[in-house]
């Protein structure tokens, strides 16, 4: 009887012993799924500040909880600390099986960077994953804010990007190189000034405007030196979520060699159709007017003034680590004299691929067909060129508006005029940085 006893008591002390030990990693449990759940009402609250220490709490107790990731950068995004925000909705995504709103988060997040491309590409898996009708039609119309500053955003930017290239060919004027001239090879230091603001939006009406500036300055041939300018005003309409139309004007004026050379005026208009978060279509026209004045480098420069029409489509692509475009465009040029009068036509596609979350890859190329409508003084024959480009850019981001690239591009034009026949490779490399 008495052995009976003891055994009772043994086993009814092992129970207790077990349950005084098991206690504390029960309530640890229970203690970050309480913080996740106070965590996620303060959210709710809008005190994201209160929010992100409790959840940060729950990531302590535990650290691989992705309920608790997933808020904790919910908070530090709407608090606006987007990098640490980044860092853990990207570690969630690496962990794998990440919830279809992780994508719409880092969305809004790069949305709110003014990061256009990474934005849409995020959205566009959203879009691919979620049946919520209400948050897909939310994430289809988010992209159309990208391009000017919304809630914390500024409602301007101003960005310089600086460097030096290398060009085997240098007066190889970009449209017609000059005849039977030496080719000639140079070093130039580069800068280019862009910006742009938002002026006025209201419902589906934005109105935008840019300004871009470049100067280059060659060590020898400093004839060849480019200031460049442009203004470039435009309006948005929103139509709908899948439908928008952009009507706009561009000013461009250049030196060359410090010597008056060029000014255009082009007027715009752009329809722009939303098939889904992966595709979109442009339809696109403009007429320039344009204004070539003689200089001691190009001294008949000025017999190519006229005007151009334009009109093309463009195809636009938004894949997971992949974004990019492909077009068509026709050309009707008419010049002072009509041996610079050609129809023509450009085709080509430009693409950018992310290799890892600081490097991007782009590169892009573009065939070129003009067929002249009279016959050239001295050959008569009526000119016809083909020329071909081709760009890579290798880009590196220190952060969000720090950068370094890495570039090439080479030309190619193939005349039946040999006269016209030239190749030219220029290589460089730019930093970037935002100023404003």
């Amino acid at each position: 009887m008495k052995r009976k006893t003891v055994c009772i008591y043994y086993s009814a002390a092992v129970v207790i012993f077990s349950l005084l030990f098991s206690l504390p990693v029960s309530f640890a449990a229970g203690d970050y799924e309480l913080y996740i759940a106070q965590g996620i009402e303060k959210l709710n609250e809008g005190n994201y500040g209160e929010a992100l220490e409790l959840l940060k709490k729950a990531i302590e107790s535990a650290p691989e909880n992705r309920e608790a990731l997933y808020y904790a950068a919910v908070a530090y995004s709407r608090l606006g600390r987007y990098g640490e925000a980044e860092e853990l909705f990207l570690e969630i995504l690496k962990k794998g099986g990440a919830d279809a709103n992780v994508y719409l988060e880092l969305g809004r997040l790069y949305n709110a960077r003014g990061e256009c491309p990474e934005s849409q590409r995020y959205l566009s898996m959203f879009i691919s994953l979620t049946d919520d009708d209400a948050l897909k039609k939310y994430a289809e119309n988010l992209p159309e804010d990208c391009s000017r500053p919304a809630g914390r955003r500024k409602a301007y930017n101003l960005a310089i990007t600086a460097g030096g290239q290398y060009d085997d060919n240098v007066i190889v004027e970009p449209e017609n190189p000059a005849i039977a001239a030496d080719r000639k090879r140079d070093r130039r230091f580069v800068a280019y000034l862009t910006s742009d603001a938002a002026l006025f939006e209201t419902g589906g009406i934005s109105l935008k405007a840019g300004y871009n500036f470049y100067q280059s300055l060659h060590e020898h041939l400093s004839g060849f030196n480019v200031q460049y300018h442009k203004i470039t005003p435009s309006l948005d309409v929103t139509i709908s979520g899948a439908f928008s139309v952009t009507a706009g004007y561009t000013l461009e004026y250049t030196l060359l060699g410090e010597e008056e050379y060029s000014r255009f005026h082009t007027y715009h208009g752009r329809i722009t159709l939303r098939e889904n978060g992966k595709l979109s279509t442009e339809a696109i026209y403009e007429y320039k007017d344009r204004k070539y004045w003689d200089t001691d480098t190009f001294k008949s420069n000025s017999i190519r003034t006229g005007h151009r029409n334009t009109a093309g489509i463009r195809q636009n692509l938004y894949l997971n680590n992949l974004w990019g475009n492909i077009y068509f465009f026709s050309d009707f040029d008419k010049g002072r004299e009509e041996y610079w009068d050609f129809n023509g036509y450009r085709s080509g596609a430009e693409f950018t691929y992310i290799i890892a979350s600081p490097l991007h890859i782009n590169v892009s190329g573009e065939y070129t067909e003009r067929r002249y409508r009279d016959y050239y003084p001295l050959y008569r024959q009526k000119r016809r060129d083909r020329m071909q480009q081709y760009t890579a850019r290798l880009t590196y981001f220190f952060s969000d508006g720090m950068s370094v690239s890495v570039t090439d591009i080479y030309n190619v034009n193939n005349s039946n005029l040999s006269i016209y026949d030239y190749t030219r490779n220029i290589a460089g490399i730019f930093l970037t940085a935002d100023l404003l």
